[in-house]
């Protein structure tokens, strides 16, 4: 048998700076992750629950491609009572997760060589996503002076005749950044005035601690040009379960289901049956939960302002922190590897989010603030005060 060959797309595929770190950190013990993006919480057990009870009344099957009408109706209700964006259930995708829902939605728009416009910093996953559709990822570097939030200036500043799609992801990972009302209808404006269609991720749309959270769906004449994605893996505490969904137009959405039957088929039967019982009765964890964080991510920012060579701006949501490292002279990659080795403390290099972000890390606050207590300390043993 002669050797087999990759395809041309992935020959050349290297572990992102995010993995390489993970994978460093197997090798030790004794530490303390700032690193991973999911909350450290487990599913409330009402859901696990209603889970188990969906299994025993026979929801082991096959659902239906698009995900169950429950569901659907029930997201499409969240996102008119919470924000005002009116949907139908035909509106609605349900995905193995926001990251898939996103694949797929590139995947029905993209042609080979258009460019999307990407935050950067931003969710590593976008790129390359970008990338497997074969589009052209067109990185917008944000400026930690606007607190990393993309402005209209920026974004009409990259747009070239061959952009097609802008994603946003606000509030955002791994900076916390929260757009305004103001800049958002600027934004809007850049993305009518070029015909753009919008992509964003709104994942972290309960996790806002200063302002309000807005769905640009909802803004004038974004609908029809404009997929909303979200989910349940970081609002309920159900990373493990692979539930998120995109609304958008039925147009889109109706190709996407074609596109699900040849990657997933559908999604999880028991899975979707939490992710809807988590949608109808679980608001008041879910705030208790956000109080939790944004009493985390204060206390983070306080600390990380007191470690010599280093400094934060105040996230508005979300639950990172993206921390300037300039001042220590050394790339993320390095100093990541530093706090692993000396100080046993997981962190994540900035160049993961990013080509123009090496002068950060991202911290995540998910974990109790006693914790994050100790590896500050152990920071700060090594980088001094």
């Amino acid at each position: 048998m002669k050797d087999i060959t990759l395809s041309n797309l992935f020959k050349s595929v290297q572990p992102s700076p995010m993995l390489q770190m993970f994978e460093a950190a197997s090798k030790y013990t004794g530490l303390i992750s700032l690193g991973i993006g999911e909350p450290d919480a487990h599913t409330h057990p009402s859901i696990v629950e209603a889970a188990a009870e969906a299994a025993k009344a026979g929801f082991t099957h096959y659902p239906p491609v698009n995900g169950f009408q429950d569901l659907r109706s029930a997201i499409s209700d969240y996102w008119r009572d919470n924000y005002g964006l009116e949907s139908s259930p035909e509106d609605v995708i349900i995905g193995a997760g926001a990251t898939q829902a996103i694949y797929m939605i590139l995947q029905a728009l993209i042609n080979p060589g258009d460019e999307v416009i990407v935050p950067d910093p931003c969710f590593t996953p976008y790129m390359q996503a970008i990338d497997y559709v074969y589009g052209v990822p067109v990185p917008v570097p944000l400026k930690e002076a606007d607190a990393f939030n993309m402005t209209a200036e920026l974004l009409e500043s990259c747009i070239t005749p061959k952009t097609k799609i802008v994603m946003l992801n606000s509030p955002g990972n791994p900076t916390g950044a929260v757009i305004g009302m103001e800049e958002a209808l600027k934004i809007c404006d850049v993305i009518k005035k070029h015909d753009l269609i919008l992509i964003s991720d709104e994942i972290y749309e309960a996790f806002i601690y200063e302002g309000e959270h807005i769905c640009f769906a909802t803004l004038p004449d974004m609908k029809e040009r404009t997929f909303t994605v979200a989910g349940f893996s970081k609002t309920y505490a159900m990373c493990g379960w692979r539930i998120g969904y995109a609304i958008g137009p039925k147009k889109v959405i109706d190709t996407m289901k074609i596109i699900n039957i040849g990657t997933t088929m559908c999604m999880n039967s028991v899975s979707q049956k939490a992710a809807f019982y988590a949608l109808k009765n679980c608001e008041t964890q879910v705030k208790e939960m956000v109080e939790i964080y944004k009493d985390r991510v204060d206390y983070a920012h306080k600390r990380i302002n007191q470690i010599k060579g280093l400094s934060c701006v105040k996230p508005r949501g979300a639950f990172y922190l993206f921390v300037n490292i300039e001042k220590t002279g050394m790339t993320s990659m390095a100093l990541g590897m530093k706090l692993l080795e000396e100080a046993k403390v997981i962190t994540i290099p900035g160049i993961s989010f990013g080509p123009n972000s090496d002068n950060y890390i991202r911290i995540s606050c998910t974990i109790p603030n006693e914790q994050m207590a100790e590896a500050f300390d152990r920071i700060e043993a090594v980088l001094g005060k």
